[in-house]
């Protein structure tokens, strides 16, 4: 079974910048014809015609790019005011599948400033001053000026990285705009205040990175270049054991590498818990990224709730491994101790640790038309070997799977009478279907599992429609369909 379910982008964009992928049911009609909407032909010649071009990636049906829509005419015009010479547009990336796999678009609202024709990715809040500062970063301003400590402060409200460069050198100048025109997460400021130097242990030709996570600092004394700086800031970002956080979640969800997360809670559990986890830092040190996830903060509940750990199992242990296809999640069994902590990573870098997977509960009734699949059903209703099981691969906030929804009642009351045949749905958000070898690509996905073919599954590929259905269902079926209703059991009068 080769169906791929892209979810790391969907997660990281819940945790880290609020816009996962949710139901919008409309989007919002006012004229704005004056922002382009770009297609597969015309965008090339779009991008190359305009030297800078803010390109905003959205999905019709997605809530967040609904909400964006507004924002994206606030920015027209400030933009206009500040005398930016850059373009907007829109690309409908869930029809435009070629150009959102063309650009890495896997989320919903993604931004991207085209310069050159070069994407930068915008990562931040999505806000007209939140993007706008990011345009001027990118075209105008690479480097602001402080003259206090308090305007870093302020600055350390909104993001988790300041760089400050001490002194007013032309070329280190020139070094840090050259860093900061590829790092979108840190804000980059230049100072020759006596109070910030001091407060921060810089002298003029130094460069300090100002760490909200760790809540400390690191000073670069050595000679800045751009490369170096890049190194410097890549590698003072995180403290040994960090904080969960907007930036953590990036850290963990894109980078690809296995991190360690303790989810603990407020108490003495999780205060013992973290002790340990700190205990086996030591041991472990660099081998792995650790962070802490505390449930009482808003991004560490989402998190514990998206790796599908109950409230009730804090504290606990997950070792996470993200890339573009899936998220893999390792548990730490049992009580959480120093030595468990250590045997994890060890099994995990031995490939010994084993898998775990996500399941909604068993429903305690499932009386309706169609039948509700979880994982820990999958085996029992979907494999059984002497039924053929039609199944809605869905999630909450696709707009087609609802949409999809009264002509699929119809099928499974059309087909109710008939011996061994299910109807049935599975919400493969909250299920991971990788455990049974199914990654699906799109919702939704409606496969056919036979009684005599349950290893590989036919997926209905047609216009979702009754008699569609009806013509697939009697083409593969395995078992006896006398008793679907009627000569013709879609009939066209019925719908």
């Amino acid at each position: 079974m080769s169906f791929k379910l892209t979810t790391v982008l969907s997660i990281v964009i819940l945790l880290s910048m609020s816009f996962f992928l949710a139901p919008s049911w409309a989007y919002n009609s006012e004229d704005d014809s004056s922002i382009m909407d770009l297609t597969e032909l015309d965008f090339a010649n779009f991008i190359t015609e305009h030297k800078v071009a803010l390109v905003n990636f959205h999905a019709l049906w997605c809530r967040y790019s609904k909400k964006l829509k507004p924002v994206w005419k606030e920015l027209e015009g400030a933009l206009k005011t500040g005398n930016y010479e850059v373009v907007l547009a829109r690309v409908e990336a869930y029809d435009e599948k070629k150009l959102a796999e063309q650009y890495g678009v896997e989320g919903y609202p993604t931004i991207k400033l085209f310069i050159d024709q070069t994407p930068h990715d915008y990562n931040g809040e999505r806000t007209k001053e939140h993007i706008l500062e990011f345009v001027d970063r990118k075209v105008k301003n690479p480097l602001k000026t402080v003259s206090s400590a308090d305007e870093v402060t302020k600055y350390l409200e909104e993001y988790e990285w300041v760089g400050i460069l001490a002194g007013d050198d032309k070329s280190n100048q020139d070094a840090v705009k050259d860093a900061a025109f590829n790092i979108g997460d840190v804000l980059f400021v230049a100072t020759t205040s006596d109070a910030v130097k001091q407060k921060y242990g810089v002298q003029d030709g130094q460069f300090v990175l100002v760490n909200k996570i760790s809540g400390g600092s690191n000073v670069n004394t050595e000679s800045l270049s751009a490369d170096s700086l890049t190194k410097f800031i890549a590698g003072n970002k995180f403290p040994s054991i960090a904080k969960f956080s907007k930036g953590t979640a990036e850290r963990v969800f894109l980078s690809e590498e296995p991190s360690m997360i303790l989810l603990r809670a407020t108490g003495d559990s999780g205060n013992n818990a973290q002790k340990a986890f700190e205990d086996a830092n030591k041991k472990i040190g660099d081998k792995i990224f650790m962070s802490v996830a505390n449930y009482e903060d808003e991004i560490g509940k989402l998190l514990v709730e998206n790796l599908g750990v109950k409230a009730s199992a804090l504290p606990t242990v997950r070792i996470v491994r993200a890339d573009k296809e899936r998220i893999r999640k390792y548990a730490l069994e049992g009580d959480v101790t120093s030595d468990k902590i250590v045997q994890l990573h060890d099994d995990y870098t031995n490939k010994k640790a084993k898998r775990s997977y996500l399941s909604e509960p068993v429903p305690a009734e499932n009386n309706d038309l169609v039948k509700t699949v979880v994982l820990d059903t999958f085996k029992d209703m979907v494999l059984d070997p002497n039924s053929d099981v039609l199944l809605h691969i869905w999630a909450p906030w696709c707009g087609h799977c609802r949409a999809m929804m009264p002509v699929y009642d119809n099928v499974a009351r059309k087909t109710r009478e008939v011996p061994n045949f299910i109807v049935a749905k599975i919400d493969a958000s909250v299920n991971d279907l990788e455990a049974f070898g199914l990654d699906i690509v799109e919702y939704p996905t409606i496969l056919f599992f036979t009684k005599s073919n349950k290893d590989d599954p036919i997926e209905f590929k047609d216009e979702r429609n009754e008699y569609k259905f009806n013509d697939f269902i009697r083409a593969n079926a395995k078992v006896n369909l006398d008793r679907m209703k009627g000569p013709n059991p879609f009939d066209k009068n019925e719908l």
